[in-house]
């Protein structure tokens, strides 16, 4: 079998999250996303889960380097500043992807974050942003919070408040629309957070490539179904990863799930993305590398998924929607600061305490 040191890991997706109190600009809904990543954080082997204390705390962007750069072997991570509007600063501040790409610049990207709902230009706001930090793609959420609490969904499809955003997106030259789905923000509707929408965004906005986040945690069989139709729509596993921990047979039926439409080619259309440090790199990588899955099920047969498909999932693939050239980033990580870095040696990060 072929090492995990030789295999090329492109993270789709970390954070550095403020869930410190004095960040909760709707007390009442920031409150529920803390509690649902505590929750999740506690399902966590120990040695790979933080303190209650640790968790609800404002982190610093040296803890996702570390964890991805020092910790685990991952080559490649993108930063998704976040605008989850019951925080003041979304979550994960724009400062922060600013900081985490300017101290990596030839390990990480980044992508704009984007309120389609509450902001009164979000056209202007995606300029500004690909001119202050020169994202490749935008984020966006399915829900929208007033200072006073009010809810408002967003849907990918809206022509009035989503399609401009994509054709602003389009016209400044970036390559990816990435959306929050099938986790929702607590006690908020559920319809926005199903994946129906993407359908007719992807359709009319060809060029662009639309990531379905957290994809499988739930509407699995119907995400899956989005991948097989839609060669520009992929799906990021964030949150989904964690069944592998958790529940490792519950993640494989997800993984089938998902391929259930598109069979063994719709492989090519899962990227990894691990929510680094919510949960831990490097443990995710050992797991999801070792496991055997089961001979999978799908609409066109049975096949099996091979170390190769693995090594696609891990970075390949990405690569592929994300417009990156793997060499390329190869040559220029070569010879930088993480790259002896020794994975047998002791470490801790901040927020987590491992043993090797």
């Amino acid at each position: 079998m072929r090492e995990l040191d030789d295999v090329f890991v492109a993270d789709a997706v970390v954070h550095a999250y403020n869930q410190a109190e004095s960040n909760f600009r709707v007390p009442r809904y920031a409150q529920q996303v803390a509690e649902i990543g505590v929750g999740l954080e506690s399902k966590m082997p120990e040695g790979y889960r933080r303190t209650r204390e640790s968790f609800l705390s404002d982190w610093p962007i040296e803890e996702t380097e570390n964890s991805l750069f020092r910790e685990s072997r991952t080559d490649f991570a993108v930063i998704h500043p976040q605008s989850i509007t019951v925080f003041y600063d979304g979550l994960t501040a724009e400062a922060k992807a600013e900081q985490f790409v300017e101290r990596n610049p030839t390990r990480t990207a980044a992508l704009a974050s984007i309120d389609a709902v509450g902001m009164d230009d979000p056209q202007a706001e995606l300029t500004r942003q690909v001119e202050a930090f020169d994202p490749h793609g935008v984020k966006v959420y399915p829900s929208y919070w007033e200072a006073d609490g009010t809810h408002h969904g967003f849907k990918m499809d809206d022509p009035e408040v989503a399609f401009p955003l994509w054709e602003r997106a389009a016209d400044l030259g970036l390559d990816v629309v990435a959306v929050h789905k099938a986790l929702p923000f607590g006690a908020v509707p559920m319809d926005s957070y199903k994946v129906g929408d993407v359908e007719e965004a992807a359709a009319s906005f060809p060029d662009l490539t639309f990531e379905i986040v957290h994809g499988g945690l739930s509407f699995a069989e119907e995400t899956g179904w989005q991948i097989a139709r839609h060669p520009n729509v992929y799906v990021n596993l964030e949150l989904t990863l964690a069944e592998l921990i958790t529940a490792p047979e519950s993640f494989a039926e997800t993984l089938e799930d998902l391929l259930y439409g598109g069979g063994e080619q719709a492989l090519e259309k899962i990227l990894w993305g691990t929510g680094a440090p919510h949960f831990h790199p490097g443990l995710l990588l050992e797991r999801f590398w070792e496991y055997d899955f089961p001979e999978m099920q799908s609409f066109s047969g049975t096949f099996e998924i091979t170390q190769e498909d693995k090594e696609k999932i891990l970075g390949e693939n990405w690569a592929e929607a994300h417009g990156f050239d793997i060499d390329e980033i190869r040559s220029d990580i070569a010879d930088d600061e993480y790259s002896d870095v020794d994975l047998t040696d002791e470490w801790q990060s901040t927020g987590f305490e491992v043993a090797r």
